[in-house]
């Protein structure tokens, strides 16, 4: 199954060229990107830019998702402030999964660390430095 994530950043003009030499987009001077595509480890990975218009309908229904989860309140609080700040969502599109490919993995958390993100991924919300904040994965953390 191919490996599915999401990246939330609280910034607007995000550039993963400036990160990944070889990023591709359709990114022209009077057009913002819509995608960026990556080689990492042989694949190419598709990082889709969530359309502005969307977002903030988008976030509702992730705050939703949080507020559902039955966990600490504190932790829910701080997930949600992390959300309410974001300004892009990108979407991870691949054909392998993260076993497959660990530089896909490496990939969702040095964008985190370079635009102060965080990641959703396995049902759970993940700072750049890999803490888990809320879900499934926070019952596995040590």
């Amino acid at each position: 199954m191919p490996a599915n994530a999401a990246i939330y950043l609280p910034h607007d003009g995000v550039d993963l060229s400036t990160l990944f030499r070889d990023a591709k987009s359709d990114k022209t001077l009077f057009r913002k990107p819509t995608y960026f595509d990556v080689a990492l480890d042989g694949d190419i990975v598709r990082f889709n830019v969530m359309e502005p218009s969307r977002v903030e309908a988008h976030l509702r229904g992730f705050l939703g998702y949080i507020d559902s989860l039955d966990q600490d309140a504190a932790r829910k609080r701080d997930t949600a402030n992390a959300i309410a700040h974001t300004r892009t969502v990108l979407g991870l599109i691949t054909e392998r999964d993260f076993e497959q490919n660990p530089a896909i993995w490496q990939s969702l958390f040095r964008i985190a660390d370079a635009y102060d993100g965080f990641v959703f991924v396995h049902e759970s919300v993940l700072l750049a430095n890999g803490a888990v904040l809320v879900g499934p994965l926070l019952d596995l953390d040590p």
